[in-house]
């Protein structure tokens, strides 16, 4: 039996098409190779063991080893994208919706094993420079454009003054990572609980809107 031909059957995950599974399993073990290995020491033989596919499946599906990362990246935004949209459906006012964007992104990126790779893949960028431009654009970028976005939005309907909504959500942003930020990197705090973090994004949320109120 050659390469090619060598897949085992991904775990079966219930209501979920084959090919679906297997794309998750890929993706779900290039997480766990890429955030406890790093970039550069994982490999596509031991993703694609973990996986249960062969290599020539996951170069087929994603190219090379970057492109699986890019995917990766994008799941996770993805995943954000439909957690904010889902506590904002409810959601009364603009400084909730808010409140629950920049709780879930935090959330996120002040999570330990993703702060730690995020820190990796600064390391990386000058090896990986058109890989750092992807993986931006797939992650931090994504964000930025939801959370531009939501802010375009709420200047339409006269929530806010904001003629440049993408200005604005890097303002924003700015404010909620802050000096923790700086803090984590140097380890001179704990990573903040989720009580820390809604109260830490609600500060920056009440700041940002009072200088962006409407006139």
């Amino acid at each position: 039996m050659t390469d090619e031909d060598s897949d085992t059957e991904a775990p079966a995950r219930a209501g979920r098409p084959t090919d679906e599974r297997k794309t998750e399993a890929i993706l779900d073990a290039a997480r766990e190779a890429f955030f406890g290995q790093g970039y550069a020491a994982a490999s596509i033989e031991r993703i694609a063991e973990q996986a249960g596919v062969s290599k020539v499946t996951i170069y087929k599906r994603f190219g090379d080893k970057a492109g699986l990362l890019e995917a990766l990246v994008r799941r996770q935004a993805d995943n954000m994208t439909t957690t904010i949209g889902e506590a904002n459906r409810d959601a009364a006012t603009l400084e909730v919706q808010l409140v629950n964007f920049g709780f879930t992104l935090l959330s996120f990126l002040f999570d330990e094993s993703h702060f730690h790779f995020d820190s990796m893949l600064v390391i990386e960028r000058d090896r990986q420079r058109e890989a750092a431009q992807r993986f931006f654009d797939a992650g931090p970028g994504t964000m930025r454009r939801e959370l531009t976005k939501m802010l375009a939005a709420a200047h339409k309907r006269g929530d806010v003054h904001i003629p440049q909504p993408q200005r604005a959500a890097e303002d924003l942003l700015s404010l909620w990572k802050g000096f923790a930020d700086l803090e984590l990197r140097f380890g001179v705090v704990d990573m903040p609980g989720p009580a820390r973090i809604r109260s830490h994004v609600r500060h920056g949320v009440k700041v940002f809107l009072r200088a962006y109120r409407a006139e």
